[in-house]
């Protein structure tokens, strides 16, 4: 086993962004004051690694205080990060990273987003909240060297924490890695229809809200399952829902699946609120992400029109942004120059400091 480092963080459910139903809590006065974190994405897949931030105030993490020999290096392998934050029970280990490579100083991701850990999406276990029960002691309680202190990083290098602490702390996560898995499903485990006793569609959907938002996702997967199984007329609604789900498995290719067969599915009610544009939205973003701009392209297209269609400036100007995005990347100038011209059409200021930078694209290449 490697070294083990414990880093306090803001509590969340799912740390893969800030949303209206997972808000960063307990986390300092600047979480508070902006309700917002860094480490808000420390599970958010990113081509199947996680990055993970820890607010620490010395800038620089100490290696040498995990392996005496990298007093001058720059990053340590096969680290174990465990995450900690504080719940109204106390300190509570929230997930962990396993074969991490940690950082001396911060890096940066191409959204200017900064990370001390790094390690793939296969090694990376995030506690269901119903799940997270195993406590962190503090120093100021059990004295020091036996908790983590007013510092977010614990090195635990003293000698109650590596021969007594630490193996507590391993055996309790080798017991729960299986259900803590965000990634690495089996297809029988992403197929497996829910067996929950409930005739009502509605509570069904409730509970498979409820474990999502808990972070248990295959749990959230197999009620969807269940759902779709005993409803066969259901709508679009829970079919996105699967795919979101099949999305934060990294599983995109039967999540645009799931996706396409929402659009064939959605009720006209579903389409007066514009969920067939929200999942045609989600398509072209997962094409893109797999290397399919001309399937996002077909997409953005379809979006487009619903936008025009609503007179939704916004949406459609998002739209155009999308395209002209993929249009510069595939070079063709020509198209990028037609969807400027559109862009001019609609009359509108919305975001004109981004398309002013495909102006200037167009402008170097003469």
């Amino acid at each position: 086993m490697g070294a083990v480092v414990f880093c306090n963080i803001a509590w969340m459910n799912r740390y893969t962004g800030i949303t209206d139903t997972d808000q960063p809590r307990n986390g300092g006065s600047w979480v508070k004051e902006n309700n917002d974190a860094m480490e808000s994405l420390n599970f958010a897949a990113y081509k199947n690694m996680c990055y993970g931030y820890v607010e620490h105030r010395g800038y620089d993490l100490n290696l040498e205080r995990l392996d005496k020999t990298a007093i001058k290096a720059d990053v340590l392998d096969d680290v174990t990060v465990v995450w900690v934050a504080t719940s109204e029970e106390g300190s509570r280990i929230v997930g962990w990273y396993e074969k991490a490579k940690m950082y001396r100083h911060p890096q940066e991701l191409d959204d200017g987003s900064c990370y001390y850990f790094s390690a793939s999406a296969d090694n990376a276990y995030r506690i269901p909240v119903t799940k997270r029960t195993f406590p962190v002691p503090r120093a100021t309680q059990e004295g020091k060297g036996r908790g983590m202190g007013q510092s977010n990083v614990w090195y635990a290098d003293a000698d109650y924490a590596k021969r007594v602490y630490i193996p507590k702390v391993m055996t309790y996560l080798d017991s729960i890695r299986k259900v803590c898995r965000i990634t690495g499903f089996t297809p029988e485990e992403r197929r497996k229809i829910a067996d929950i006793p409930c005739e009502n569609m509605e509570e069904l959907m409730s509970m498979a809200a409820t474990a999502s938002d808990d972070g248990d996702i295959l749990q959230a997967l197999q009620i969807s399952n269940q759902i779709l199984h005993e409803d066969k007329n259901a709508g679009g609604s829970i079919r996105v829902f699967r795919g979101l789900g099949l999305e934060d498995m990294l599983c995109y290719d039967e999540a645009i699946e799931a996706y396409k067969d929402a659009l064939v599915h959605f009720t006209d009610d579903e389409k007066e609120r514009l969920l067939d544009v929200d999942a045609r939205e989600k398509l072209s973003r997962l094409y893109r992400m797999t290397g399919k701009n001309f399937m996002a392209w077909h997409m953005e297209e379809e979006i487009f029109a619903s936008y025009r269609e609503d007179k939704n400036n916004a949406g459609m100007v998002e739209s155009l942004l999308e395209m002209m995005s993929i249009a510069n990347e595939e070079k063709d100038f020509d198209r990028l120059k037609k969807l400027i011209a559109t862009f001019d059409d609609i009359g509108t200021k919305y975001r004109a400091d981004d398309v002013e930078y495909y102006r200037n694209v167009l402008k170097q290449k003469g």
